[in-house]
């Protein structure tokens, strides 16, 4: 088994503040079941269970937009202030995404210059949508560019879809909606032009593509039949293998296999998805993942060096 300290990139926080937001906000649990317990020992003991040396850690679903923007504003300096104390206390070991307050794009790309100049974050992280837009609705292109200009990582997670459910259907979002959420996001930064025309902005997208990888050859067949073909010239399989993937519930050869299938080996970083999956889970898939044999010489680069291309403070230790 390899020795090397893996980083990993989906790595959440759930301080009692965050849950105190969403309590009030009605939200009482996370997608399927009550809040996880979380502490950055917590956290600590699970990375050092898993070979894992550092982690980039995030807030997630449902985010901090409830309907009022000043609050959204308020909590995205409130979130990102601490995370930036998060970090300081173990560089070594730490980093985080920010969260932009989406959907004010004035105040977005003021927090973009605070996190980049004085927060010195590791990135962002957006939500597949907000406000019932995707991630890639034109709306937000100023935000896109800055994100392009500064060549800030950006890390995509699933939330909850826009709309309403059809009646009697009780099947927890993140099982199924969660993985085709992430999937339609890509397909909107790729047909909405942004990956064409902003190609500097480093995409993670979570739990290896979602239902992307499945899907990818079938988006291919339609390249030269979309309206928007014009936006992505290259066709659709060479924007979407450069894209990053994390792995993050994805610790099989099944899922692992199709996502290579289209993906470079050089596209995918390790990922756990802790502590909304138990410490249990993020060691069973962690184990899934370390048998997949596939990799091969290329195991250094996804559990560590890919990583390290994106963040490179963390090749200096």
């Amino acid at each position: 088994m390899s020795d090397i300290q893996r980083i990993d990139v989906h790595h959440h926080v759930l301080p009692e503040f965050y849950k105190d937001v969403q309590r009030d906000a009605g939200i009482t649990g996370s997608a399927y079941s009550a809040f996880p317990e979380w502490s950055a020992d917590k956290s600590l003991a699970v990375m050092d269970a898993n070979r894992i040396g550092a982690s980039v850690f995030s807030f997630t679903s449902p985010g901090i937009f409830f309907g009022d923007v000043a609050q959204t504003r308020d909590l995205a300096r409130r979130f990102n202030d601490w995370l930036a104390k998060l970090v300081a206390s173990n560089q070594q070991r730490f980093g985080a995404f920010a969260f932009l307050p989406l959907p004010d794009v004035d105040a977005s790309l003021r927090e973009i210059e605070r996190l980049h100049e004085e927060l010195k974050l590791d990135g962002v992280c957006l939500l597949t949508s907000v406000d019932e837009r995707y991630i890639g609705h034109t709306d937000f292109w100023p935000v896109y560019e800055e994100l392009n200009r500064r060549k800030i990582v950006t890390f995509i997670h699933p939330c909850y879809p826009p709309g309403t459910e059809a009646r009697g259907w009780d099947v927890p979002r993140m099982l199924i909606d969660y993985p085709f959420e992430t999937t339609r996001v890509a397909m909107n930064l790729i047909y909405n032009g942004v990956c064409e025309k902003l190609p500097d902005i480093p995409f993670i997208l979570s739990h290896a593509g979602g239902t992307l990888p499945m899907l990818a050859h079938r988006i291919s067949i339609f390249d030269k039949k979309m309206k928007q073909q014009e936006n992505y010239p290259q066709g659709a399989l060479e924007y979407i293998k450069r894209f990053y993937f994390d792995t993050a519930l994805s610790g099989h050869k099944a899922p692992l296999d199709a996502l290579r299938a289209f993906a470079p080996d050089t596209q995918i970083l390790f990922g756990t998805d802790y502590p909304y999956v138990s410490a249990d889970i993020a060691a069973q898939e962690t184990r899934g993942f370390d048998a997949y044999e596939a990799f091969g010489a290329s195991r250094p680069l996804v559990e560590r060096g890919n990583a390290e291309r994106l963040f490179p403070r963390f090749a200096k230790r």
